[in-house]
């Protein structure tokens, strides 16, 4: 799995016997999003990734053996975790938050994410009310969780997602958590000069 950086866009490939993921994160100037993972709503969600972060979010998934949407949503989160493991560890050396924290909400549903860039990879999900129902249009939930898993073992960071809805609508659940999450995203982009040279954590080291 190679990341490689164009100006202010980076992409990753992965390729495996299974697949060939591209997934690109732009910085660039705002534009429409180039989604194709084959699951109608992931690419619905990273399509809210990209617009609650404030980052131009593009995956597309070949399938070379089995079309599972647990393998599709973590390779596409390892892909776009590596690529955003490498725009933090780039910004290091001006400052950069490195680590960010937001509620999201759509409706009745209410979602808060936290996210740590510190060269440790844990996902911690706590799923609530319509959140844990089996499914939400043409995929899993618990598949869902599998993308975040996927983000921080390719970022190496550390996520916490917690989904409070206890409505009866899975769509706007899993929505709120990805807004919730793209928005902590974007808070640990934020520049910081006098966190220059400094990461997140008090090692000193993504390593």
């Amino acid at each position: 799995m190679a990341v490689e950086r164009d100006g202010d866009s980076y992409t990753t490939r992965r390729e495996s016997r299974e697949a060939l993921v591209l997934a690109t994160l732009d910085f660039g100037p705002r534009r429409d999003p180039k989604l194709d993972t084959t699951l109608a709503f992931f690419d619905h969600m990273l399509e809210m990734l990209g617009w609650y972060a404030d980052i131009n979010v593009d995956a597309s998934y070949e399938v070379r053996t089995y079309r599972l949407m647990h393998v599709v949503m973590e390779d596409v989160g390892l892909a776009l975790g590596a690529a955003a493991g490498q725009a933090i560890s780039d910004r290091i050396a001006d400052g950069v938050e490195s680590s960010g924290f937001s509620y999201g909400m759509m409706d009745e549903a209410s979602a808060l994410a936290q996210i740590s860039f510190e060269g440790r990879a844990n996902t911690f999900v706590k799923r609530g009310g319509a959140s844990s129902f089996e499914r939400v249009e043409d995929v899993l939930c618990v598949d869902l969780v599998a993308f975040f898993e996927g983000f921080s073992q390719g970022a190496r960071c550390t996520i916490q997602l917690d989904l409070f809805d206890d409505s009866n609508d899975p769509h706007h659940a899993w929505e709120a958590g990805f807004r919730a999450f793209a928005r902590a995203l974007r808070a640990a982009f934020v520049a910081n000069p006098r966190r220059a040279g400094m990461t997140a954590g008090v090692k000193g080291t993504l390593d």
